[in-house]
């Protein structure tokens, strides 16, 4: 059941949000010219505008990814990520996966060139790939002895801010570079702190920075 929950989720966060993209004017066009021009964008809408490299944020040593921004002033982000975590103390290295939800509501412009957000926020979930970990727990434990939580998936929430430099795309093949950090934590921290362990507040968030570059 939880396997459908997350791929509805996923199917929410994903491609409902990019079908938002394909409104337009379409005073004085045919009925056919509407409709050719809305699956026109819809299609186009598909296509990424952003590229993410991003360390730590409980994804993985470091992730890339892909993503979209939608919404009247771009305020909303959907993105996909990629992330390695080396073997350290493990056999095997691991792979990640991340779906991430950012919200941006305000930008503050110093000049042409240079901008601030100074708040981003974002939830997002993560999975590991390899057979250490598991969506149920595995019956060679006693009965709910990690309280039904997965290994394998782990929901974060993060808050963040961001510096852009908006460029020329004729001279650097891109609009815009950002650079921005977050502090994170993930649902398993937050219910160790709030069950009262020995763990404090800042025991349970993390910082990642990284970098976004627009391209459409």
């Amino acid at each position: 059941m939880r396997r459908y929950i997350f791929r509805f989720l996923f199917l929410v966060l994903v491609f409902l949000p990019l079908s938002l993209q394909a409104q337009e004017d379409s005073v004085g066009m045919s009925r056919f010219d509407r409709r050719v021009n809305h699956i026109r964008r819809y299609w186009a809408s598909l296509i990424p505008t952003q590229f993410v490299v991003q360390n730590a944020g409980n994804m993985g040593l470091l992730s890339v990814g892909t993503g979209w921004a939608y919404g009247k002033r771009g305020q909303w982000e959907t993105q996909i990520l990629w992330g390695f975590i080396p073997k350290y103390n493990s056999t095997h290295a691991h792979l990640t996966n991340t779906v991430k939800e950012n919200y941006i509501p305000w930008s503050i412009s110093f000049n042409d060139w240079l901008a601030l957000e100074p708040l981003e926020a974002s939830v997002y979930l993560n999975t590991v790939y390899g057979h250490e970990f598991w969506r149920s727990q595995p019956r060679r434990y006693p009965d709910k002895y990690y309280q039904a939580l997965s290994t394998k998936f782990r929901i974060n929430v993060a808050l963040g801010q961001r510096l852009t430099f908006n460029l020329n795309p004729e001279k650097y093949h891109c609009r815009s570079i950002s650079l921005f950090y977050e502090v994170s934590s993930c649902d398993l921290y937050i219910r160790s702190l709030m069950q009262g362990t020995d763990i404090s507040f800042w025991d349970i968030i993390g910082l990642s920075v990284g970098v976004k570059m627009v391209v459409l």
